[in-house]
């Protein structure tokens, strides 16, 4: 508690402005998929929906963190997260598939850029005392406030329909994403009176600023292993508790929030794990714990074999997010790390946006459960190379993982 006191200022604000998003998302994840369903649109349909965004993001994380290598990070946030709020505001307002195209194409844009720029833009305003802490707080307080928005999403159908404001479902599901265009927006507002980072004019577009070029890739190769894996369930949660268990909203919006309470009481710890087993020992261990429980998930034949499945694999993983972040920034130095980040962005998104495809094919086709244990399968893959890659690391070298410079 006394170093989350020394939290500075702009970094409080990157919390606040996670934690607005993360409101948002919380309602977004409970009740988009069921409203494209209740459209009329199919499994198959939201899967290759979905992928949009990512397979944009793919596209274009590599030269947005060049970009935001050369130029304000603070300004590229705030104008990605602007097109974002513009993008699901169209995306909740409108059914006709040319529009739904363009909301996710503004989207994956605007989160191609967006996700390149936090992470470098906090290391830049916390000190090396304070860094996992600021992480893995803001982490825990995104999880909260998702928490919350999952409630909301849950009940805001019902409530909506009780009032008599929505005539169907449909409406209901509409009136309710709605609602979740007011956080995003003042998420966009969080960032206005942060500090504006340095920007380096003179340095040519291209790669030379890259110097830890094989630590990138190995870092890169087992991140994109488990993005495929996570494409293949992670946005496909409330289909499948919807569909294998006929959970409805408010079910699943509860279980959601339960998740995510477990998560956020796992994440306020984590600074004290990784005290205790240092960042690759978190990292490993942590990924290793959660890989039971996916496969659980892939054979649970009732709704709270499911739900132990689904929470117990999030609470695990989770601890271990933070700290992967935290050690990924400081094995590179200032100015390569959005390029960096737009590298493995890039892989994440690619494997994600496939991912999404094979699944919603097989969900589609009645396949509900063999997504997870594939992604299972995928998942132990990529602790294998990061243990292969990094595993040998001592604690004191560990964050100097890059420093042979490749040239």
């Amino acid at each position: 508690m006394d170093k989350i006191r020394l939290i500075g200022r702009d970094a409080r604000l990157t919390i606040v402005s996670w934690m607005f998003y993360a409101f948002a998302f919380g309602i977004n994840d409970v009740l988009f998929n069921l409203y494209l369903l209740e459209a009329g649109y199919g499994e198959d349909f939201l899967g290759f929906f979905l992928s949009i965004s990512m397979f944009l993001v793919g596209g274009l994380a590599i030269f947005a963190g060049i970009v935001a290598d050369r130029y304000s990070r603070k300004k590229i946030l705030l104008v990605s997260n602007t097109i974002i709020f513009i993008g699901f505001f169209i995306q909740y307002s409108t059914l006709t598939p040319i529009y739904l195209l363009l909301s996710q194409l503004l989207y994956g844009i605007g989160y191609g850029f967006n996700g390149v720029c936090w992470q470098p833009y906090t290391t830049s305003v916390t000190s090396e005392e304070e860094r996992v802490h600021v992480f893995s707080v803001r982490f825990a307080l995104f999880l909260v406030a998702s928490l919350l928005g999952s409630l909301v999403g849950g009940f805001l159908p019902s409530l909506f329909s009780s009032l008599g404001l929505a005539i169907n479902l449909l409406s209901a599901y509409r009136l309710s994403l709605w609602m979740a265009l007011i956080p995003i927006g003042l998420g966009v507002l969080a960032i206005i009176p942060m500090k504006t980072d340095k920007i380096v004019k003179k340095r040519r577009f291209g790669f030379s600023n890259v110097i830890h070029r094989r630590f990138i890739g190995k870092y890169a190769l087992a991140w994109t292993i488990s993005g495929l894996g996570a494409g293949m369930f992670v946005h496909f949660f409330n289909v499948f508790f919807s569909l294998a268990f006929a959970a409805d909203a408010v079910t699943i919006g509860i279980i959601f929030a339960i998740n995510t309470l477990v998560m956020a009481l796992g994440n306020f710890t984590s600074p004290a794990i990784v005290d205790r087993f240092g960042k690759l020992g978190t990292i490993i261990w942590f990924q290793i714990f959660s890989l039971p429980f996916l496969f659980l998930l892939s054979w649970s034949p009732v709704l709270y074999i499911g739900v132990i499945g689904f929470v117990s694999r999030a609470l695990f993983i989770n601890i271990a997010w933070p700290v992967m972040e935290v050690f990924y920034m400081e094995g590179l130095e200032p100015e390569e790390q959005a390029t960096a980040m737009g590298v493995i962005n890039t892989g994440d998104a690619l494997g994600r946006a496939i991912g999404l495809n094979i699944a919603g094919m097989m969900l589609a086709s009645g396949f509900l459960r063999a997504p997870y244990f594939l992604a299972g399968i995928l998942y132990a893959v990529s602790i294998i190379f990061f243990i292969v890659f990094f595993g040998g690391k001592s604690e004191d070298s560990e964050n100097r993982t890059g420093v042979i410079k490749d040239g």
